[in-house]
């Protein structure tokens, strides 16, 4: 949000949790186009791991860290079975 005072974009910073500012700012989407990219990409399986532990990290704190963080609960629950996808390819030598 702008500051009209001195047209300047508000310091996600100093804006309130969950403000315009830090939601736009701050929060990185994550769909569920991302997390099947992960799960058939074409990157070595041992950093599509990675990426998706990571993902579910980021999924978890974000369902903790609000009432409405609830609603990622599907998402994370798409994390996870598609890291259960890859361990198992990892599982059988994929790459």
């Amino acid at each position: 949000m702008a500051d009209s005072r001195n047209n300047q974009q508000e310091d996600p910073l100093h804006s309130p949790v969950g403000g315009e500012a830090d939601v736009e700012s701050l929060a990185e989407d994550i769909t569920s186009r991302q997390i099947t990219a992960q799960t058939y990409g074409g990157d070595p399986v041992e950093d599509r791991l990675k990426r998706l532990k990571d993902i579910i990290t980021e999924l978890e704190s974000r369902t903790e860290a609000s009432e409405r963080g609830q609603d990622l609960k599907p998402l994370l629950q798409e994390a996870r079975s598609s890291l259960e996808i890859v361990e198992k390819q990892a599982e059988k030598g994929e790459r």
